[in-house]
C-alpha cells in the first residue's frame, strides 16, 4: 500500500539548496515520513524560456550529495506534468519540483481500512491559505492562554 502523494514546486537561491534544503529533504526521508518519488530541478531565464535538469542529468559531485534523496526515485513526472508545474515558478528564477509520497499516513489508512471504514476524500491546503490559518490558530491560543 502506497502512501498519498504531493508534488512539491519552490524557488531557493542556488547555494541554499545543497546547504538547508537538501539536509533537511534527507531527514525527512531518513526518518520514513515520506519518500522522494521524483525530483526535478527547473530554471526559467529572463526570457521565461524552461530549462530542467533531472536526477539522472546531476554531475558526478551532485550525484554524491543527493545520492541519500534521489536513490529510490522512478522518474514518474512527465514533460507535461513539469510544464503545468513550472507555471508557479517566476523568470529568471531556480526551484524544483518534488514528488513525494507521505509514509506516515499509510498505517492510518491500513487502520481505517481495517475498522471498516474508507477515506473518501483529502486535500493540502496551498501555502497562502495555511498561513493564514496559522495566524487564525496563533491568534486562537493567545486567547485561550
Amino acid at each position: 500500500m502506497y502512501g498519498p502523494l504531493e508534488y512539491v514546486l519552490f524557488e531557493f537561491e542556488d547555494d541554499r539548496f545543497i546547504d538547508e534544503i537538501l539536509p533537511k529533504m534527507i531527514e525527512s526521508q531518513k526518518n520514513g515520513c515520506v519518500a522522494v518519488v521524483d525530483l526535478v530541478f527547473i530554471m526559467k531565464d529572463e526570457a521565461g524560456k524552461l530549462i530542467t535538469i533531472e536526477v539522472e542529468e546531476l554531475d558526478d559531485e551532485d550525484e554524491v550529495r543527493f545520492a541519500p534523496l534521489i536513490s529510490n526515485t522512478i522518474g514518474i513526472l512527465s514533460v507535461e506534468d513539469i510544464k503545468i508545474a513550472a507555471r508557479g515558478l517566476p523568470w529568471d528564477a531556480t526551484g524544483a519540483v518534488l514528488l513525494l509520497e507521505h509514509h506516515w499516513a499509510v498505517s492510518l489508512r491500513k487502520a481505517v481500512h481495517a475498522g471498516g471504514g474508507s477515506i473518501l476524500d483529502s486535500a493540502y491546503i496551498s501555502p497562502r491559505v495555511h498561513a493564514e490559518l496559522v495566524v487564525e490558530m496563533e491568534q486562537m491560543e493567545a486567547q485561550n492562554a
